[in-house]
Formats: C-alpha cells, structure tokens, sequence
C-alpha cells in the first residue's frame, strides 16, 4: 500500500533545496528555528508560503520566508511528485 504522504527522505531533499538559498548577515546568539508551510503546484513552483511558529528572532523568520521564495521549484519526491503542502 502506498504512503499518502511524502517519502522518508523528501523532508532532507526539500531542506537541501531551500538551505542554499537563506541570506543571513545579523549577528544572533544561538541556532534559531523557524517552521514555515508552502504549498506548491503540481511542478512544485510555490503558491503560497506562511510562517507557522517563529523563531523568536524576526530578521531570521523573515530570511526563511525570503529562501522559500527564492527556491523556485521544489524537487519532486520519489513517485515523481511533489506534495502539494509542505
């Protein structure tokens, strides 16, 4: 039976997709966490994007959001897609 959500190893590709792309020149102390939901067409262009839980430091939350934008397509996952809410 196949899984209705995305592969073990697509939350690692999609980090690797979107990591390359975070801009950050402020000076913070420890290693802040910001979660963010994107959705995403069925070729993986982003829809729309939302920060969901901050990071407590607004010039990190806001370079997230910034790198999802810059991403571009998402890769697709190991059946070919890409899921549409991430």
């Amino acid at each position: 039976m196949n899984s209705p959500g995305p592969a073990a190893t697509y939350a690692g590709r999609r980090q690797a997709s979107i990591k390359p792309t975070i801009v950050f020149v402020d000076d913070i102390a420890g290693n802040p966490k910001a979660e963010a939901t994107r959705r995403t067409s069925a070729d993986g262009t982003s829809i729309s994007r939302k920060l969901i839980k901050s990071s407590g430091e607004k010039s990190w939350d806001e370079a997230v959001l910034r790198a999802i934008d810059k991403t571009g397509k998402l890769p697709r996952d190991v059946d070919g897609r890409v899921p549409s809410s991430l």
